[in-house]
């Protein structure tokens, strides 16, 4: 299995995303892909548009029957979960140990400081296992503030990921995630079936700056 050869973060038509899971499977298996996670929203988090048991229950059991059939492309059942402010994670049916991953991201704009004492207290709750497009929100970046996300992450084994819906701005930060020994994975954020698998440019960015990729095996 390639660590490179994988798209951890999806989303189909049971959150905002346009494509049914059948599709975005299919393309996934077109490109040869070897792991992929479905990382819908569920209610309240941003981007959903449902939630409930009922609904995570739905999709499960399909990606368990698309697994079943599958020879090499293995499907993760995932989410994407809003961090709160205070660093919580917004509540979700059935909590986020029921999913294979859980990517927790922050929907909403704040300056450096905050970002940093957000990000730490929700990596030290243990919940999640990604950090999704670190900077995607963010209004300024200050090199200690870095430092300590970095630290938080490595400390809780949380993934920085490389996002490419939010191509990461500050490479320093990638730098000091490497440094203190985190993993980083690779996600697109498709929301359209032509997206799916779109990890190209960050793989080449791992590679620029030597940061090792997440081994989806572990998961």
């Amino acid at each position: 299995m390639s660590q490179s050869n994988c798209d951890l973060h999806i989303h189909s038509d049971y959150s905002d995303g346009a494509s049914t899971v059948w599709k975005i499977v299919e393309r996934a298996a077109k490109l040869r892909l070897d792991v992929i996670a479905i990382a819908d929203h569920f209610w309240p988090s941003l981007g959903s548009r449902r939630g409930g048991m009922k609904l995570i229950e739905e999709r499960r059991r399909l990606l368990r029957e698309m697994n079943s059939v599958s020879s090499r492309l293995r499907i993760l059942d995932a989410t994407e979960v809003d961090i709160n402010a205070d660093g919580t994670l917004a509540p979700i049916a059935g909590g986020t140990e029921q999913f294979d991953l859980t990517i927790g991201s922050l929907h909403w704009g704040c300056d450096s400081t905050t970002w940093a004492s957000t990000v730490k207290k929700a990596a030290e709750r243990g919940k999640i296992h990604i950090l999704g497009h670190f900077d995607g929100y963010l209004s300024n970046y200050r090199q200690e503030d870095g430092r300590i996300v970095a630290r938080a992450l490595a400390k809780s084994n949380v993934a920085v990921e490389l996002s490419t819906r939010y191509r990461p701005v500050h490479n320093d930060f990638l730098e000091a995630a490497r440094d203190a020994g985190c993993v980083f994975s690779l996600g697109s954020d498709a929301h359209w079936t032509s997206n799916v698998g779109n990890v190209e440019e960050q793989v080449m960015l791992a590679e620029a700056l030597d940061l090792p990729l997440l081994d989806p095996s572990h998961l």
